[in-house]
C-alpha cells in the first residue's frame, strides 16, 4: 500500500532552503530601518534650518535690514533637539553675487548638524536697496 505525503527528510530540506533564502531578506529589513532613521534626521534638521531662516526674515521685516548682524551665531537647542547643533553665518555674498550695484547685501547660511555630520543647509541673500 502506497501512502501520499512528504517524508521527514523532504520537510527538513524545505525548511533549510527557506531559512537560507530568508537571510538576505532580513539584511534588507535592517538596511531599510537604518535608511528610515537617516531620513528622519535629515527631515528634522531641515525643519530646524527653515525655522531659523523664518525667524531671521521676520526680524528683518520687523526691525529692518540693519537688525541682521554680520557674524556667526551658534544656537543652543534644547529638549528633543539637543542632539542637533545649528549655526548661522551672516556675511557678504561671495564675490558680491546676487547683489545690485546700488544695494547692500548679506548672505545668510544656516547649517544644522547631528553626529558630526551636516544634515541640512539653507542659504539666502538679504538685499537692502
Amino acid at each position: 500500500m502506497r501512502q501520499d505525503g512528504f517524508t521527514l527528510i523532504e520537510l527538513v530540506m524545505v525548511i533549510l532552503v527557506i531559512a537560507i533564502a530568508s537571510v538576505p531578506l532580513f539584511g534588507q529589513f535592517s538596511q531599510a530601518t537604518a535608511s528610515l532613521l537617516d531620513d528622519e534626521k535629515i527631515q528634522t534638521a531641515t525643519q530646524l534650518a527653515q525655522e531659523r531662516a523664518e525667524e531671521i526674515l521676520a526680524l528683518r521685516r520687523r526691525q529692518g535690514f540693519a537688525a541682521i548682524a554680520t557674524g556667526t551665531i551658534n544656537d543652543t537647542l534644547t529638549g528633543n533637539y539637543a542632539v542637533y547643533s545649528r549655526s548661522v553665518q551672516v556675511g557678504a555674498p561671495p564675490g558680491g553675487s546676487g547683489c545690485f550695484a546700488s544695494a547692500t547685501c548679506k548672505e545668510v547660511v544656516i547649517t544644522v548638524s547631528r553626529d558630526a555630520t551636516t544634515r541640512a543647509r539653507v542659504s539666502f541673500i538679504l538685499v537692502d536697496y
